[in-house]
Formats: structure tokens, C-alpha cells, sequence
């Protein structure tokens, strides 16, 4: 849980560092580093249908994607300015999408479906990046809408990638790019097979890696009140953290709350609004 009751003293990860402008940590030789997720974003390795206005139009205006079929009423046709003649549209009706797409899409009148993105592994985007660059990890967030509101949150804030695990997280379509309204064109997702490995490897590239949590006294004000780059790890609500990520953190911190954890008030936050919180203090 993000908020909540606090313990006497926050938790840190054995051997864990600071890094400041006098001491600086030793960036490993990329090709040396371990492989991430080959440089595939996640969606399940095959085509998918992408639905919903914005998003359609990110993809269509994407060179970096392979479309094999856009499907669209002729009005939305008109609006996309595509051309009849063009090999991979179908000019069909609102009533044969509604048919082709999961019970309940709301497509607007339009979908695509497309080959997955690649993206360059964690390590060389993570070593590629600013000095003040900041990385959202998810710690086995699988909520589609919840992960495409960050995935807006990450292309807000200029966050340099998504990292999320292979066997927890949603496909980079349908909900979730529908939630995104396009930033899955334009955001590096990476996947990655153990999170707390990853974890491992942003600090090797002098990543501060900030666990947010509600069993600590550090709010996330002064965990991220430095200069240089930092790491934000959010758990599933409920469960939070998973043990042996949160160990891994350099620091776990909270977002400080007026609510007292009793019915009627609110005890924790939605993931992805505390997500926007904790990418604001990166960058005020």
C-alpha cells in the first residue's frame, strides 16, 4: 500500500549507497550487462488490435510500426484522412468492429492492428540517459488502465522508460493503449524477467532506486530531494512492494497523508495517482 501507518525506521537494502556530485558510481560497459528484454516491448511477441481514437492515430503516424490491417468506419476514414486505395484498409461498419474486438472496447469507430515495438534493452537506455533522468518501474502491476495512465504519466514527466516484468504486466494494447491515448508510440517500455535483478542494474548505473511504500517515515519529499538520477519502483495495491524488491530499494518511502486509515476515509491511493505524485517531486 502507498500511504498508511508508518514503522520507526524506514527500510534499506544491504550495501545501500549514496550518491552525490563528489562520488559518482561506476558505469559498466553496456555489452557486459546483462540482457534485458531484447529490445521487444511487451505485447505478447505477435500482432494486436489497437482501438480507440488517439491511440489509432499514434500508430498510424508512427514510422516505427508495422501495421497489417487498419480498420475503420468510412466516416472515421475520412476524419483519419486515409486513402481508399490504401492495401491494409477496411472500410467496414461500427457493428463488424464491435464484433471483432473484445465485448465492450470502445473503439470509436477505429482500430489497428500492429506488430509489437521494439525498444533498446534497460541497460543501454538507462546508461544512454541524462543525469537527471528518472525510470518507473512496476512491481507486478497488471491493471491495464492503471499501467496506461502511467505509461501518460511517464510521457508527461519525461521519464526515460517503463520497466515491467514478463509474466505480470498487460499487453502494450487494447485497454492499456487505449488509457494511454498514444503514448505507447512514444514511451520505451522494457520487460524484464526479475524485477529485483533490474533493480540491481539501474544502480549500477547510478540510479537512486526509491521504493514507495506506507511502512516508513520517509516521505517521498526528502527520499528525492537530491540531484541525480533516480528510480521509482510502485507495487500492485494490496499487496505492495513484493519483500524482495522493496530489500532491494535504496530507500522505501511514502506519500504523506490527512486521512486516518478508518472506514470513510481514504487509507492508501491508486497506484497510478500516486505514481503522478512521486514523478512530480522528481521533477519540482
Amino acid at each position: 500500500m502507498i500511504g498508511g501507518s508508518s514503522k520507526d525506521q524506514p527500510r534499506k537494502s544491504k550495501g545501500a549507497r549514496q550518491h552525490t556530485s563528489l562520488s559518482s558510481p561506476r558505469r559498466p560497459n553496456r555489452s557486459r550487462g546483462r540482457k534485458g528484454n531484447g529490445g521487444r516491448s511487451g505485447s505478447g511477441g505477435g500482432t494486436s488490435w489497437i482501438w480507440g481514437w488517439h491511440a489509432v492515430q499514434a500508430v498510424i503516424a508512427n514510422p516505427r510500426r508495422t501495421i497489417h490491417q487498419i480498420m475503420v468506419t468510412e466516416q472515421a476514414a475520412g476524419r483519419l484522412g486515409l486513402a481508399d486505395g490504401r492495401p491494409d484498409l477496411k472500410i467496414v461498419a461500427m457493428n463488424y468492429i464491435d464484433s471483432a474486438l473484445p465485448r465492450g472496447a470502445a473503439h470509436q469507430g477505429v482500430a489497428v492492428k500492429a506488430a509489437p515495438l521494439e525498444w533498446p534493452d534497460l541497460s543501454q537506455l538507462a546508461d544512454d540517459a541524462d543525469d537527471d533522468a528518472v525510470i518507473l518501474v512496476l512491481d507486478q502491476i497488471t491493471d491495464p488502465h492503471n499501467v496506461g495512465a502511467m505509461l501518460r504519466l511517464c510521457s508527461a514527466f519525461g521519464v526515460t522508460a517503463l520497466v515491467m516484468q514478463t509474466r505480470k504486466a498487460p499487453p502494450l494494447s487494447g485497454a492499456t493503449a487505449k488509457v494511454a491515448v498514444g503514448c505507447v508510440e512514444t514511451v520505451p517500455v522494457c520487460l524484464e524477467v526479475n524485477i529485483a535483478q533490474s533493480i540491481k542494474t539501474l544502480q549500477t548505473f547510478g540510479y537512486t532506486v526509491v521504493g514507495l511504500a506506507g511502512e516508513t517515515d520517509t516521505t517521498v519529499a526528502q527520499a528525492l530531494k537530491g540531484e541525480g538520477r533516480y528510480a521509482l519502483v510502485m507495487g500492485a495495491e494490496g499487496p505492495g512492494l513484493r519483500e524482495l524488491v522493496a530489500r532491494n530499494c535504496d530507500v522505501l518511502a511514502r506519500i504523506p497523508m490527512q486521512s486516518a486509515p478508518v472506514a470513510g476515509q481514504a487509507e492508501s491511493l491508486n497506484v497510478a495517482t500516486a505514481a503522478g505524485i512521486a514523478l512530480y517531486e522528481t521533477r519540482r
